[in-house]
């Protein structure tokens, strides 16, 4: 089988699987234009690119057959109005590759750290947080970036703040090891002279990134993502500087799995409104219910008015 009837079966495959919109990364568009230049000039040998080495050059017209198949099913991922890159920024996409999950995930830690695109933007520190928990849960946690914690222990939600989002979990009948907990962007951001100060990730950044925590959900397949803050809620739903309010109470989705909105630990740790921790909880067991997991009666009578 040539290579071009390789890509169009993995292609047609999908298709059967009800996929239709499969991002590309710079590699495979190289490695496309690099078969479209050689049939054109009627060369018949294989590209040095070319994840099929042994597989001799495909012709002018099974490069246009895999064209129109490419046309069909290959697209950029929707941007909101206000969030599109400048005409010239092409955002990357993070593709590990593997035969199975497992391999995807393998690949994902081996490769994410030294990852071309978020190193050459110079505004991200090198330590690597990758998510961590069940690869399979039901609820996954995102927040907007490592913090000085994170980074020193290499886990995410490793402060106080961390140690709330335990508090929560267990509320909920849950541990850490029951959910995924992972960040939009992978990397502390950095900032001059940097101590223990942190800063949010800016939306270059979150781009940047996007693909990563995208193959995350896929591979996860949550039924539930739980945003925690504003950053994390602009990150994933793309509807630009709306307050956490708008954000919280009209929700919305990420890879057709749905997001609810809520505060940041951190941010129990700064106030005692009674209200404020009420709204919370009441979105934890939306996000329950939605998953479909069990809520007791004492757990719905947490905070119930006296």
């Amino acid at each position: 089988m040539t290579t071009v009837e390789l890509v169009l079966q993995y292609l047609r495959n999908l298709r059967e699987q009800g996929v239709d919109r499969l991002p590309v990364d710079e590699e495979a568009r190289s490695i496309l234009r690099e078969w479209m230049l050689a049939a054109r000039r009627g060369v018949q040998k294989p590209v040095a690119a070319s994840p099929f080495p042994a597989q001799p050059m495909p012709t002018a017209e099974g490069i246009s057959a895999l064209r129109s198949a490419l046309q069909e099913i290959i697209t950029q991922p929707e941007q909101a109005p206000g969030n599109l890159p400048s005409p010239e920024e092409e955002v990357p996409f993070f593709r590990p590759g593997g035969a199975s999950d497992e391999e995807i995930w393998e690949n994902m830690g081996r490769m994410l750290p030294g990852w071309r695109p978020l190193r050459e933007l110079g505004t991200l520190r090198t330590t690597a947080v990758l998510g961590e928990g069940n690869r399979h849960a039901d609820l996954m946690f995102v927040g907007d970036a490592p913090n000085y914690f994170d980074e020193k222990s290499g886990h995410p939600f490793s402060s106080d703040a961390g140690e709330k989002l335990d508090g929560i979990l267990k509320a909920m009948g849950l541990t850490r090891a029951q959910v995924y907990t992972t960040h939009l962007v992978k990397f502390r951001p950095s900032l001059p002279r940097q101590t223990t100060n942190n800063r949010a990730p800016s939306e270059k950044e979150m781009r940047f990134s996007s693909s990563v925590v995208e193959l995350e959900a896929r591979l996860v397949q949550p039924r539930v993502i739980i945003a925690l803050g504003i950053i994390a809620a602009r990150g994933l739903l793309q509807r630009g500087d709306l307050p956490l309010a708008d954000y919280r109470r009209e929700g919305g989705s990420f890879c057709g799995i749905p997001v609810i909105v809520t505060h940041h630990p951190s941010y129990l740790l700064r106030t005692n409104d009674l209200d404020e921790r009420r709204q919370m909880w009441e979105e934890m067991l939306r996000a329950m219910e939605i998953a479909g997991l069990p809520i007791s009666a004492k757990q719905r009578a947490f905070f119930t008015k006296k």
